[in-house]
């Protein structure tokens, strides 16, 4: 059974590192023979905290790590604006000192040519990050809860796949709710993440996923399974899964696991956990990529 946990604490960075904990022997199987820890973080933006991967996130992910390999670690981003920037701006480079990781703007390059559909159903490419599409690398995505303007919320499988492409070529994802969502998890198959952590310490929800209000939940949620870590995540979010439609995508791509029954969630009880996320104003439009 597929196992994700779900942690509730008064601190970030301990709640993440002990999220984590509860997963070791999966993590630790997933690390043999990988050349290169890529830890991805969220930076929507590169100056609204709120919006971005705090950095006790990561320690909590590097605090894990460091007692489990010696695998070398980076942490990669392709923000939308100054990526070296938004490092600084979210002091990610104490990170450098206190864990002796390597900071990387992905949109420096190496890409690789993906082909994604536009709204007449047409093969366009982007440039996606050569580094996250090698599957000799373990990659790690470090998303928050957060809600979306487009694809209704943003966890650790969109995280990835947006983010692993050339900035100047992320808006040609955007082909209307139907496409977008077809992109997000075709994108995702190939940079699919060998672990997702999510940390719902502070949420975001409204007008997401850059300008909503936060919302306090104390919580994080980590599992090798980034499907069933998401879809734990939207039950946290009261959001009804069949209406998310990427990860109804993943799912009928038998990318990973959606049904509740069959993932086993480690820590807290998912029903102490689920507080109902107020939505991004445009929401009932979102909710029409079926059509």
């Amino acid at each position: 059974m597929t196992r994700v946990s779900l942690i509730r604490g008064e601190a970030r960075r301990e709640n993440v590192r002990r999220s984590l904990e509860l997963i070791s022997d999966d993590v630790r199987r997933g690390l043999t023979s990988k050349r290169l820890i890529v830890i991805k973080p969220n930076f929507v933006s590169t100056s609204v905290q709120l919006a971005a991967s705090h950095i006790d996130q990561m320690r909590g992910i590097l605090d894990f790590l460091t007692g489990l390999s010696d695998v070398r670690v980076v942490i990669a981003e392709a923000a939308c604006g100054d990526t070296m920037e938004a490092f600084s701006n979210f002091g990610y480079y104490r990170l450098q000192k206190e864990y002796g990781v390597e900071l990387m703007d992905l949109n420096r390059g190496p890409f690789e040519r993906v082909s994604i559909l536009d709204r007449r159903g047409r093969r366009v490419p982007v440039r996606v990050a050569a580094l996250l599409l090698d599957r000799n690398n373990y990659l790690v995505s470090a998303a928050r809860l957060k809600t979306h303007d487009t694809v209704v919320v943003t966890l650790s499988i969109k995280n990835m796949a947006v983010g692993s492409i050339f900035l100047s070529d992320k808006v040609l994802i955007h082909q209307g709710f139907k496409r977008i969502n077809l992109n997000i998890a075709e994108i995702a198959e190939r940079v699919w993440p060998h672990l997702s952590v999510i940390d719902g310490f502070v949420g975001m929800e409204g007008d997401g996923p850059t300008y909503g209000v936060p919302i306090e939940l104390g919580l994080a949620i980590s599992g090798t399974d980034p499907l069933a870590v998401d879809r734990v995540a939207v039950e946290v979010m009261g959001v009804d899964f069949e209406r998310v439609g990427y990860l109804c995508h993943c799912a009928g791509r038998g990318l990973g696991e959606a049904d509740l029954q069959r993932i086993e969630i480690l820590g807290e009880r998912l029903e102490d956990c689920i507080r109902p996320f107020r939505l991004h104003s445009t929401v009932r439009q979102q909710y029409r990529w079926r059509h």
